[in-house]
C-alpha cells in the first residue's frame, strides 16, 4: 500500500492517537455540554385506531440497491489498534444478525500502516451487510489519491466510502490537519471517479443546509448530518491535552454545533430528494423513530454500540433488537406499515416554543403556448420538503403574463376556460400596449402581448392553500395551475410555506 506522503512523526502517531480516542470514549464523560440533540422537544401524535396489524409492520428498507432489516446503521467508530479488533468483530456480528449497515473507523491509519488490516477486516463476520469504509475528507487535501481510496475500499471489501468532516477536531488537535481550502472540489473529483457511493458526514457538530446542498451538488450519494448532542470530539480532544490554556480552549466548544433534530429537518428542506443520514446522540429506538419522522432515510448510532460491544456480543445484540422493536412499535402506533409510509406521514409534533417557520422555494417551469400547466405535485413536494406541518402555502407567479389559479383538471373544462378568457380579452382586440412605436425604452424583441397582460388582470398572481399535517389541504378535485397566457418560455414560481 502506497503511503500518504505525511511526515513520519505525524504518521507514526496515528495508532497511538486511535488508542487514546478509544480509551477516552469508553472511560471518560465526553458527551456534549449545554446542547442536546433536540429530539426531546418532539412527540408523536398516536393513532388510537392505527387500522393495521402489528404483524403487518415491516422495518425493512433499501439503501444503495440492498435490502436492510431496518433503517439503522452502526456508525463509524474504531480500528487500527489491537483493542479495536474485538469490538469491530462484535459490531459486525450484530449487524449481520439484524441485516444492518455498519461503518468502520478512519482508514487513514490503514493507509499508513497496512499491517493493522486485521483490526478493520470485518467482512468475514458480516458477509451480507453494507460496510462503510471511512476516511477523513481532509486527507484528500493532504495527498491521498483516488487510487488510494479505491485501494482502501478493496482492502476492506466495503460497499461505500464515508468522508468525515471534522474541522473543529482538527483545529484542536496538536497534530491536526487544517488545510480545508478547496476541499469541496476534491470531494467532487473523488465522487466522479470512484465506483462506490460516497457519503459525507460530520463527526458530531452537524452539517448546515447550505453545506448539505453543496455536497449533494458535488455528487455525494448521501449526507450524514451527525449533529450535536452526543459525543463531543472537542471534549475527547480536551482529555488528550496537557496544557491548561489549550484545555480551556477545547472546553469552550462543549456546546458547539447544530442539534441533530434540527440538522435533519434543515437538511431535508435543503435537499428534498437527497439521501439523508441522521447520527449524533442517537441513544434509543425512539430517537431513531423521531429522526426518520423528521426526514432521515437512515439513522446511525455510535457511542451506545461502542459501549455495548465492549461488554460483549449479547449486549450489542440486545441494543440493536431494542432499537428495532421500539421503531416497529412506533410505526404501528401511528398507522404506518412500512418505513416509507412512516416517513411520509410521521404524525410528529414540533416543539411548542419553536415559533413560526418560513420556507421559500423557487420553482422553474417550461410552459407551452397559452395553456393551464398543472403544478400541484411539484408544489406539494416543496411543501413536504419544508418540514412545516401546519400553516399555509403561498404560490406566487413572478410574471405579468402567467397566472396562478386553482380549479379542476378536466380537459373539456380547460377548453371552456380558454374560450372564456378569449371572449373577455380576444386575440384580435385593439391593445395600446401593442403599439410599440408609441412606447419608450423598449427593446427590439419586445412582444405584442397586450392580450396576455389583460387576461392576467382577470386572474391572479398567487393562491394561498392551507397546510395541514404537512400536506396541501386541497379539495378532492382541486389542482394548482400555472396559466401561461403568452408564449412558451421559462417561468418562475415562488412557494412560501409559513407555519410550525
Amino acid at each position: 500500500m502506497v503511503g500518504t506522503g505525511l511526515p513520519e512523526e505525524r504518521a507514526t502517531s496515528t495508532p497511538k492517537r486511535k488508542a487514546e480516542h478509544l480509551r477516552i470514549n469508553l472511560e471518560e464523560d465526553v458527551s456534549a455540554k449545554g446542547v442536546t440533540t433536540g429530539f426531546e422537544n418532539f412527540r408523536f401524535v398516536p393513532r388510537a385506531l392505527p387500522q393495521i396489524d402489528l404483524s403487518q409492520v415491516s422495518t425493512q428498507t433499501e439503501l444503495f440497491g440492498r435490502t436492510l432489516g431496518a433503517p439503522v446503521f452502526i456508525s463509524c467508530m474504531t480500528g487500527g489498534v489491537a483493542e479495536a479488533q474485538a469490538i469491530n468483530i462484535q459490531l459486525a456480528q450484530t449487524a449481520q444478525h439484524f441485516r444492518l449497515a455498519v461503518g468502520l473507523g478512519s482508514g487513514r491509519v490503514l493507509l499508513e500502516h497496512p499491517e493493522v488490516l486485521p483490526t478493520f477486516d470485518i467482512r468475514p463476520y458480516a458477509p451480507d451487510c453494507l460496510i462503510f469504509g471511512n476516511l477523513g475528507a481532509i486527507q484528500l487535501n493532504k495527498g491521498v489519491t483516488v487510487d488510494q481510496c479505491r485501494g482502501l475500499i478493496d482492502l476492506l471489501r466495503a460497499d461505500a466510502l464515508v468522508l468525515h468532516l471534522n474541522a473543529l477536531q482538527e483545529a484542536l488537535q496538536p497534530e491536526g490537519d487544517t488545510e480545508f481550502a478547496g476541499l469541496l472540489e476534491k470531494i467532487e473529483q473523488l465522487c466522479r471517479q470512484i465506483d462506490v457511493p460516497v457519503i459525507a458526514k460530520e463527526v458530531g457538530w452537524g452539517i448546515a443546509p447550505d453545506d448539505v446542498r453543496a455536497l449533494i451538488d458535488a455528487g455525494v450519494a448521501a449526507v450524514d448530518v451527525a449533529g450535536a448532542g452526543g459525543t463531543s470530539w472537542s471534549e475527547v480532544e480536551r482529555h488528550r491535552m496537557n496544557g491548561a490554556v489549550r484545555g480551556r480552549a477545547a472546553a469552550a466548544f462543549a456546546d458547539w454545533g447544530l442539534p441533530t433534530a434540527e440538522a435533519v429537518r434543515l437538511a431535508r428542506r435543503a435537499a428534498p430528494d437527497a439521501t439523508i443520514f441522521a447520527s449524533g446522540g442517537i441513544r434509543s429506538g425512539m430517537d431513531v423513530a423521531k429522526a426518520l419522522a423528521l426526514g432521515a432515510n437512515m439513522v446511525g448510532s455510535a457511542g451506545p454500540f461502542l459501549r455495548a460491544a465492549a461488554q460483549g456480543g449479547r449486549v450489542s445484540y440486545q441494543l440493536a433488537e431494542e432499537y428495532i422493536d421500539v421503531l416497529r412499535t412506533t410505526m404501528f402506533c401511528v398507522g404506518a406499515d412500512t418505513v416509507e409510509a412512516f416517513r411520509r406521514n410521521p404524525r410528529i409534533t414540533p416543539p411548542a416554543s419553536r415559533g413560526v417557520d418560513i420556507s421559500i422555494s423557487q420553482l422553474d417551469f417550461d410552459t407551452p403556448t397559452t395553456d393551464f400547466v398543472d403544478i400541484t405535485d411539484t408544489v406539494a413536494s416543496a411543501v413536504d420538503a419544508s418540514g412545516i406541518r401546519n400553516g399555509f402555502a403561498q404560490i406566487y407567479s413572478q410574471h405579468t403574463t402567467a397566472a396562478i389559479r386553482i380549479n379542476e383538471n378536466e380537459p373539456l373544462l380547460m377548453a371552456d376556460f380558454k374560450r372564456l378568457l378569449d371572449r373577455l380579452s380576444p386575440g384580435d382586440g385593439a391593445y395600446d400596449h401593442d403599439q410599440l412605436e408609441l412606447r419608450v425604452g423598449i427593446g427590439p424583441d419586445e412582444p405584442r402581448n397586450g392580450q396576455a397582460h389583460c387576461q392576467h388582470l382577470l386572474l391572479s398572481s398567487s393562491e394561498s392553500v392551507p397546510v395541514i399535517d404537512g400536506r396541501l389541504s386541497l379539495g378532492r378535485w382541486q389542482r394548482i395551475f400555472l396559466v401561461e397566457l403568452d408564449a412558451p418560455r421559462r417561468r418562475q414560481v415562488t412557494v412560501e410555506v409559513v407555519g410550525i
